[in-house]
């Protein structure tokens, strides 16, 4: 009987203290620029799982948002007991299962955590199983979702497509697609989209496009993805080549919030998790980052309604008498009405405030955490945005 009640007890003792470690790894995790709250039926931990080794959770405690050599991480891990190689081994690790972002300066790596959202289910898109897809949007739903819509500084920002850009609007570099790739830092690959592989998985298949290889990753963060065989390295050619074949399929554009763009992404709103969640609220434009929006001449328009069509968050509408009709606080200013529009009746405006964003990405997380928010700060927040202030 004694023995067991201890083999019982040991029993126990595994599931909590596992349970403890990836309970502490989401409050660390919670700690970063953008947050990774808890949620009731815990299904935040049983992501954590799928990224993180028990004892790779234990390491990643010591990492955050700000790149660390692997010597600086062993000095702050060496009382567990941990090897330098072991170290290195759990390091790699984490690398090939896309729970971490690595650069490599002067020729040795450095190590950061990498967001949840966009980071790490990034790179699951060659190992994802239905069930993860699920427990993503499960999560992102119950909890993740107030802390992507709270953040002081979006983590992306809408760009106009070519066709909507003429040479009078002045339009800075870091809004002009061609020019983030031409004056990108580093290699550039096309990888596939998570959101559209994921929806294949679960049997909700894209009505956009029929192509996965849609996603361009630039710079460290493009580096990472071809060494571990996420993506595949191109030229800037073949980079403009794959943008205006998606901006030809009513793609919507997206990229870091940053001026030294990392990814490109190229959405539709029946897969992006973003469009398809602010498409929901009464007010997108306020939660999207876009120093553009949609303008009408009237005279030209002819109601034909394919700008409705085309529209990803239902900003305009089109009357009974066939006049269109733009909701700003809708419009995302992505252009891909501006390309439908065969009249010219539709153009782009530049917002009377534009948004100049940081540098790179360490630089918006820096922004983003000196406004982190708790709760109440986040609900405030929300309702802020909702009525517009």
């Amino acid at each position: 009987m004694k023995q067991i009640k201890n083999r019982l007890r040991d029993g126990i003792g595994i599931f909590t203290g596992t349970h403890n470690t990836y309970k502490r790894l989401q409050k660390h995790f919670n700690k970063q620029p953008i947050g990774f709250p808890a949620t009731i039926t815990g299904v935040e931990r049983r992501i954590l799982s799928s990224y993180f080794t028990v004892d790779e959770a234990e390491i990643a405690l010591f990492l955050s948002y700000k790149f660390q050599s692997a010597g600086r991480i062993f000095e702050n891990v060496r009382h567990q007991g941990v090897t330098e190689e072991q170290l290195q081994n759990m390091l790699d690790n984490m690398e090939k299962n896309g729970a971490i972002f690595v650069n490599i300066i002067d020729g040795k790596k450095q190590y950061a955590l990498a967001p949840f959202v966009i980071g790490m289910i990034d790179q699951k898109v060659h190992t994802m199983d239905a069930r993860f897809v699920l427990d993503y949007r499960k999560y992102a739903y119950q909890s993740y979702v107030m802390e992507h819509l709270t953040t002081s500084h979006p983590q992306g920002r809408v760009i106009p497509i070519q066709k909507a850009v003429t040479p009078d609007m002045q339009i800075a570099t870091y809004d002009e697609i061609r020019e983030l790739v031409r004056q990108r830092e580093g290699h550039i690959c096309v990888a596939e989209c998570f959101c559209r592989v994921g929806k294949d998985k679960i049997g909700r298949h894209c009505l956009a496009t029929d192509r996965r290889d849609v996603c361009l990753v630039v710079g460290d963060f493009g580096d990472q993805y071809i060494r571990n065989g996420l993506g595949q390295a191109i030229s800037s050619e073949e980079a403009l080549e794959i943008l205006a074949e998606n901006e030809k399929e009513g793609l919507v554009l997206q990229t870091s919030n940053c001026q030294k763009s990392i990814w490109i992404c190229s959405c539709c709103k029946c897969c992006c998790g973003l469009l398809e969640l602010v498409s929901f609220l009464p007010k997108p434009a306020a939660f999207v980052g876009s120093n553009y929006y949609a303008t009408l001449d009237a005279d030209q328009c002819t109601g034909d309604g394919k700008c409705v069509e085309k529209c990803t968050t239902e900003a305009i509408t089109l009357t009974k008498k066939k006049t269109v009709r733009i909701n700003r606080n809708r419009c995302l200013g992505c252009g891909v009405c501006v390309a439908t529009c065969e009249t010219g009746a539709l153009s782009l405006k530049k917002k009377e405030t534009p948004y100049v964003p940081p540098e790179n990405l360490e630089m918006l997380f820096e922004e983003i955490l000196k406004d982190k928010k708790g709760p109440v700060g986040r609900v405030l927040h929300l309702g802020r945005k909702f009525i517009g202030r």
